[in-house]
């Protein structure tokens, strides 16, 4: 995640350099705040993936037990407990967001510690390829289209994610679209 900051940073560095060099125009505002979109989004989507896949585990944690009838495992230790969890998703999201997502991920509580259902998943969601273009944008509210390559099929999965202000934190998501949750 730091990586594609970095990298996003640095190629708005150099493009911003390429302009004042060549005597173009600035940077828009506006496309600033569509790097910074994109960052959100695609950091988000790999905290959900993440969290999906029960966290980082460190060699021998992986622990699986049966409750009613199907396969739970532990979080990792890193996302193991209510505060962890939200302040790894409260990154990205709001806190609203984040006890929303924690809420329909089912987690339980089994010996002090968060377990979710042993499930399998993926995305062919390339999102260090993805674009943002702003649809409304206010003071402390911003709403963008963001468009992310699936796989190498030439197609798009578009998105119309809100972000809002939060005073200490900087822009987070606040509302998601259905398949992002």
């Amino acid at each position: 995640m730091k990586k594609l900051w970095l990298f996003s940073v640095s190629l708005l560095l150099l493009l911003c350099t390429a302009c004042q060099q060549s005597g173009i125009a600035e940077v828009k505002e506006s496309e600033v705040h569509s790097v910074k979109a994109v960052e959100i989004a695609a950091n988000w989507a790999a905290t959900a993936s993440l969290v999906e896949a029960g966290g980082n585990y460190i060699e021998g944690e992986y622990k699986r037990f049966n409750y009613k009838g199907q396969t739970y495992r532990y979080m990792a230790s890193h996302l193991d407990t209510k505060k962890e969890m939200r302040v790894e998703l409260e990154k990205s999201v709001t806190k609203k967001v984040a006890k929303q997502f924690m809420k329909d991920q089912n987690f339980i509580k089994q010996q002090r510690r968060l377990a979710q259902v042993e499930v399998d998943g993926g995305s062919l969601l390339q999102w260090s390829e993805a674009t943002a273009k702003v649809v409304k944008a206010k003071k402390n509210k911003s709403v963008f289209e963001v468009s992310v390559p699936v796989g190498y099929t030439g197609t798009f999965d578009t998105f119309k994610i809100t972000y809002e202000y939060v005073r200490k934190s900087g822009w987070r998501i606040s509302k998601l679209p259905e398949y992002m949750k």
